[in-house]
């Protein structure tokens, strides 16, 4: 079995606009498959936009064009034989609060599951309910796992997708639209500690991590991937719309010299 995967990792302006979000969605779709890329990932609330942020209430209007979007993703991605990772919101039932989810769809087309963001920062809990199963599929026999933005805090999330068997990890952010100000006084800062903090955590589970955000003024970080020793394996500019693509290798060797105590210490209790 060939274990590559040639993944193409996202970054564009999420705005409140649920057809101009899918405009730059599409625009990219097709320069990844023309890039020879088999799988494309996009940032959280890349086509809704951010609850909370972006807009102040849900609606019947927005809720349907997130319908039509989803269905015309699901075109594209097999028009362009590609598979596609996106972020949005859905509301099941008679839900109040909707989930704050990833789709993945295959390149014929077809949801093959959705991911439900399991840990809410504490201004997600005003706009959407929490999941509660980790998000899992393959592609190319290669096991992949699903986190969204705030869940970057918590290395047990990791580490359980390493218990699950999980080669790559795709992880969306919306970390941007900062003001100037805030940029200074706090993006600046958490720009350096999450991809910092998300390295680590490659390293110290053996992941393939690629990390898509919204590259909104002023963003936190840009979209990057890197490799299971923690290295970069690429990233883009910040705040300029663009999508990185890179060949992930599965089988390729790195450094790891915890290997021989990682289970025996991921099992311990306290």
């Amino acid at each position: 079995m060939n274990n590559t995967l040639r993944v193409a990792c996202s970054q564009f302006p999420v705005r409140t606009d649920i057809n101009a979000n899918l405009k730059f969605i599409k625009k990219q779709i097709k320069f990844a498959a023309e890039n020879e890329a088999e799988i494309i990932h996009f940032s959280e609330c890349s086509l809704s936009a951010y609850a909370g942020i972006d807009f102040a209430e849900y609606t019947s209007d927005a809720n349907q064009n997130i319908q039509k979007g989803i269905a015309a993703i699901c075109e594209f991605a097999q028009l362009f034989n590609i598979w596609v990772i996106f972020g949005t919101h859905v509301f099941e039932g008679n839900m109040k609060k909707p989930f704050n989810c990833l789709f993945v769809i295959n390149s014929q087309g077809e949801i093959v599951t959705r991911y439900d963001k399991r840990l809410l920062a504490g201004f997600d809990l005003d706009w959407y309910s929490a999941g509660t199963k980790p998000g899992l599929f393959e592609i190319k026999g290669i096991k992949c796992g699903l986190l969204i933005c705030h869940e970057w805090r918590y290395p047990e999330l990791y580490r359980q997708y390493y218990h699950l068997g999980v080669q790559m990890l795709f992880q969306s952010w919306y970390d941007g639209n900062y003001s100037e100000e805030e940029y200074r006084e706090e993006g600046k800062d958490l720009g350096e500690v999450i991809p910092g903090f998300v390295r680590g955590n490659a390293a110290n589970n053996k992941l393939w991590i690629s990390g898509s955000n919204t590259c909104k003024k002023q963003q936190g970080f840009p979209a990057f991937i890197c490799r299971p020793d923690g290295s970069i394996h690429g990233k883009l500019k910040r705040n300029i719309s663009g999508v990185l693509i890179r060949q992930i290798d599965i089988d390729q060797q790195y450094s790891d010299l915890s290997s021989h105590l990682r289970d025996k210490v991921s099992r311990m209790s306290y």
